[in-house]
């Protein structure tokens, strides 16, 4: 019988490997810079010696996380690189699991639906085509080099087309955090290109005219596209003057209720507002806003009900954060106030864990991951549970 046992970090203690499935297609497997632990047979944490270093993996989507990995962390060392960093161990016959739940299926981002010859040989004869668009340019690289799958559409023509514009940002969480989703997009820098109207409009029909479903302003690797509410105002009255098809669709931190209603009245459809607390102090602790506070969130959340929008909350993934029993009631109370039909999602939060958790104060009982996600499914069954945006059209 072996002295150890497979261990995970709940977000508050290193405890038993748990929520075992086995490791899915499209996971990426990597080691942490960090002296890993495991428990003995007392359940006492222990570390396994140094230069043995932990082991996690980043999920496909569709799958969250339920443990993170168990390490010692280094005070000496720089921040990990934001990651979503999920538990694994090895089964009895000696294959590699995570700690995880499956909470969503959608074939449309599997990574079998985008090979990588297919996918650069379509962005290449794109380019050729149209050497001078700043818009295409920009996809391009998102599709090669950062691998979203959004990015990727707009060169086979089909479901959801990212169209970044650019924005600036408005918020600025602790380095230890990255308010992205690892298998989407990864870019941290400021886009280095400006995107004319013309070249988004055009774009975006063409999508739609080719049979795409989903046309999406924003992404949390480029900034707050509210910010360059202007731009999305003009883009989106040219791209409805061609076309009623397709759902115009915004990710956003909801940080302008004014501007979310400009265009709302312009076109908008559907509204997924980001956050990754509905508790004011946890969520102004983690995103750190500039220029708003988390009640001008709550005021953008009333604009997309007032307009009849399709809405989803996005909460960023985080053990010990997510599950905490106040994080949870508060998550409850406020998309209990969103209108039948919108959707709660969730996607794992990349960050460096033990650093991210150390930037909250206080220490709150917790519920896990698994018993959280029950919660939330039991007390809005008025709402869709998932992990991806759908094409609707105004509620």
């Amino acid at each position: 019988m072996s002295d150890h046992v497979a261990a995970a970090f709940d977000g508050a203690a290193t405890v038993p490997f748990a929520d075992a499935v086995k490791l899915p297609t499209g996971a990426t497997v990597t080691h942490i810079e960090r002296e890993a632990e495991t428990l003995d047979r007392s359940a006492r944490a222990r570390r396994v010696g140094a230069g043995r270093l932990a082991v996690a993996a980043v999920l496909p989507p569709g799958f969250l996380r339920t443990q993170l990995p168990a390490y010692a962390d280094a005070p000496d060392k720089p921040d990990l690189t934001p990651r979503a960093y999920s538990a694994v161990a090895a089964d009895d016959a000696g294959d590699l699991v995570v700690a995880a739940l499956l909470i969503d299926r959608d074939p449309t981002h599997d990574v079998d639906a985008y090979p990588k010859a297919e996918t650069l040989a379509k962005v290449n004869d794109a380019l050729r085509s149209r050497p001078a668009d700043r818009l295409v340019r920009q996809l391009a690289r998102c599709a090669r080099e950062y691998t979203c799958r959004a990015a990727a559409n707009a060169f086979y023509r089909r479901w959801e087309c990212a169209l970044p514009v650019a924005a600036p940002a408005n918020e600025h969480p602790p380095a230890a955090i990255a308010p992205r989703f690892d298998g989407e997009a990864e870019p941290r820098e400021p886009a280095a290109f400006h995107a004319t109207v013309e070249e988004v409009a055009t774009l975006a029909t063409e999508h739609i005219a080719a049979g795409g479903t989903l046309l999406s302003f924003g992404r949390a690797c480029e900034g707050e596209p509210l910010l360059a509410a202007r731009l999305l105002e003009d883009a989106i009255r040219l791209i409805r003057a061609a076309t009623r098809s397709g759902t115009i669709h915004l990710e956003t931190n909801g940080s302008a209720p004014s501007a979310l209603r400009r265009l709302a009245t312009t076109g908008l459809d559907a509204v997924t507002i980001r956050l990754v607390s509905a508790r004011a102090d946890t969520y102004e602790t983690l995103h750190r806003p500039e220029g708003y506070r988390f009640a001008d969130v709550r005021a953008s959340l009333r604009v997309a009900a007032e307009q009849r929008l399709a809405t989803s909350l996005l909460i960023p993934v985080l053990p010990g954060v997510f599950d905490r029993t106040a994080e949870v009631e508060a998550l409850v109370a406020l998309a209990d106030e969103l209108p039948e039909g919108s959707a709660v999602l969730m996607r794992d939060l990349a960050a460096d864990p033990l650093r991210a958790l150390a930037a909250l104060k206080g220490r709150d009982t917790h519920v896990g991951v698994a018993r959280a996600l029950e919660r939330l499914r039991e007390e809005l069954p008025h709402l869709r549970v998932g992990s991806f945006v759908r094409p609707l059209a105004r509620i």
